[in-house]
This record gives structure tokens, sequence and C-alpha cells, in this order.
């Protein structure tokens, strides 16, 4: 599955930023399959109450369709996830720079990068050259259905994300590549598919490019 790009700064955020708080939950409501009459029963309103939110919602979004409108909060929210996980992916990757050069440094320092990556809230794989989880969280095997050591060892093809290889194919596209937004879908270890929001960051070791991905659900 060739890998999908995002501006994180989606044209229509702060249209969606300026609706109530009511009209983001109706919006939510609609995302998670509700009708009108299902998202009525939940907040307790009338249907015509439902149609005046949807109203007011057009007016604030453009004349869209129900379909649409939700695909409107929703890319928001992707957006939103994915800006996150790159500033979670900086804050983790300047700790690290402090005190890992190497590879030889950072399997030195092993459980300090332990640590720091265990305790991170999303999925997080550091990749070698080759394709290979070289380390993998907590968060990470729960989110592929492995353990921790199962999970240390499988390639990017086994888990549905080869095409982030090809990211690592020369300097000038690994550092272009590495600022942009990008989702995939990736392979659990029962064979499901989900969509995953990854963020990445490359560091380059005496023995080759590792990569950071921060991986979360989309």
């Amino acid at each position: 599955m060739p890998l999908e790009t995002a501006s994180p700064t989606f044209a229509d955020a702060a249209k969606i930023h300026a609706l109530s708080q009511r009209e983001r939950q109706l919006l939510k409501l609609a995302a998670e399959g509700l009708t009108d009459q299902g998202i009525a029963h939940r907040l307790g309103i009338s249907l015509a109450t439902i149609s005046t939110y949807w109203v007011r919602i057009r007016g604030k979004l453009g004349q869209f369709n129900r379909t649409e409108l939700v695909a409107h909060y929703l890319r928001d929210l992707a957006a939103r996830d994915v800006i996150e996980l790159r500033e979670q992916n900086r804050q983790l990757l300047a700790s690290l720079s402090v005190q890992v050069e190497t590879a030889d440094a950072l399997r030195a320092s092993l459980s300090l990068f332990y640590g720091l990556v265990e305790a991170a809230p999303d999925a997080i794989l550091v990749v070698n050259s080759d394709g290979v989880v070289e380390l993998a969280n907590l968060a990470a095997a729960e989110l592929f259905g492995y353990t921790e050591e199962e999970l240390t060892g499988q390639t990017l093809e086994d888990l549905s994300l080869e095409s982030i290889r090809v990211l690592a194919a020369g300097d000038a596209p690994l550092q272009r590549r590495m600022s942009e937004n990008i989702t995939a879908l990736a392979r659990r270890k029962d064979g499901s598919n989900f969509r995953a929001a990854i963020a990445l960051s490359s560091t380059l070791t005496t023995d080759g490019v590792l990569l950071t991905c921060i991986i979360r659900e989309n």
C-alpha cells in the first residue's frame, strides 16, 4: 500500500475550531455512524434541534452534504493527531540526541533509551537500515498484537510498512520526507489491517540510518 501525505494545516481547521462544543459533538456522533434520530436520542434533544445544528454547521463550514461535513471533521482530527505525533517525536529525539550519537552509543545506553520510549503513550518502533525493528515499546506491541520480544526482529514488510524504507533511499529524499505527515495501512500479527498515522525521524549512525517511528491508529 503506497504511503499518503496530508498537510497538518488542514485548510478548514480554523472553521472546525470555530464550531461550538455541541456542533463538534454532533459531528463526532455522526462520524461514529449514528443517524440524526440516534444523535437526538443520545443527546436528549429533538430532531428539529438537530436540523438547526446542521444548518449552523453548514453556515460555518460551507454548503456540504452530511457525509462531506463529517469528512471535514475527520480530516481535521487526523491532522491534529499527526501534528501532536510529530511534536512528540521531536521532543523524544531532542532528548536522545544529547546522549546518543551512534548505534554503539544507542546500544550502550539502551536502558535509558528504553525508559524514554517505554514511557511514551504512543507506539514507537526503532528500525535499522535493513528494515528490521531493533526496539519496540509496549504500546507498539499492543497495537500490532505481538509481545515486545516478538515485535523486535520483525521487518517493515511483516508489518506491511515496507514503503517506509523508500524514505531512507538516500539522504536528500530522507531529509525531505521527514517533515511530512505519513499515513499507511499497517498489518497486525493476526493479519488484520489498520490505518496508521506515522511521524518519522532519522538518525545517521556509523551503522547506517535508524528510523524512529511514532505510530497511532487513525
